[in-house]
């Protein structure tokens, strides 16, 4: 069965769960409203976090809800749809987000990563929150 074919029959105007749904119109369960609240204390703290759970439990939903929230002219987010890259490509990722060209070695990517996490800040007042969604397809 199509979702076109669930949505004619129970009369949706778009489809009830993808990812156009604001973050207003998300389900605030008491789980989510704490990943989201964990969320919020990571980037205010400048701290790495890591939601898990289940598959289908809201991890994703969480993160944009908490990310979408945030002063743009404050934040930068850059998102990461695949960590199976690794974390040379996760490093080249930002590197490239915030306007770089990547290096190639590691050894010279890493201290340029963290080059340019400090410029984004310093030099345009930016703090950077990246979100690595495993979630994904191929994730």
């Amino acid at each position: 069965m199509s979702i076109d074919v669930l949505t004619a029959h129970y009369g949706f105007t778009r489809t009830p769960f993808g990812k156009s749904l604001a973050p207003s119109m998300l389900a605030r369960t008491a789980g989510h409203q704490e990943a989201v609240a964990r969320i919020d204390w990571c980037i205010s703290e400048r701290a790495l976090g890591v939601i898990t759970g289940e598959v289908g439990s809201g991890k994703t939903v969480a993160t944009r809800a908490a990310t979408a929230t945030l002063d743009a002219s404050r934040h930068t987010i850059i998102y990461l749809g695949n960590p199976a890259v690794g974390t040379r490509g996760i490093y080249s990722a930002i590197v490239t987000a915030l306007g770089g060209v990547p290096r190639f070695h590691k050894a010279s990517l890493i201290p340029q990563t963290a080059d340019a996490l400090a410029a984004e800040e310093n030099e345009r007042g930016k703090q950077v929150a990246v979100v690595v969604d495993s979630c994904r397809p191929g994730g």
